[in-house]
């Protein structure tokens, strides 16, 4: 029991401490040229924790107005629709290489990883090669 507490005890403190220092001293911006830097294990896991996020994030979304079910309704409504179509059957590692090849591109380099993903999981959806270059010059020229 007292070795299963020092095991949680220590893990906290690691949570705590160590990785905001680690977030802070990294201190970039997460686009091309982060994703580049990175190997495969942390881009993947990287992804993991991405998709992961967008359930939080559809929770943040609504928590404020739980009692307003129409709002509600339909957040969950745009949610379920986009992460069906945009991310059912697709796996961590096709939209990592998905973002290899996007990053492939120098042009695409200062485009966040976020804008990225959306350009991908369009691309892998059949989204037309037209509607992808116009979202890709957009984010390009929205890309500091």
């Amino acid at each position: 029991m007292m070795k299963r507490y020092f095991i949680k005890t220590l893990l906290l403190i690691c949570i705590v401490v160590i990785l905001p220092a680690l977030s802070a001293a990294e201190g970039s911006r997460r686009d091309g040229n982060w994703w580049s830097q990175k190997s495969e294990l942390i881009r993947l896991g990287y992804i993991a924790g991405f998709v992961d996020g967008m359930d939080l994030g559809r929770n943040f979304t609504y928590w404020d107005f739980i009692a307003d079910k129409d709002y509600v309704g339909k957040v969950l409504k745009s949610y379920d629709n986009y992460s069906s179509k945009y991310f059912n059957n697709l796996t961590v590692g096709q939209l990592a290489e998905g973002l290899d090849s996007f990053y492939a591109d120098f042009r695409n380099l200062n485009i966040p990883i976020a804008d990225a993903v959306w350009v991908v999981v369009n691309g892998i959806a059949g989204t037309p090669q037209a509607k992808l270059d116009t979202m890709i010059e957009n984010f390009r020229r929205n890309a500091r």
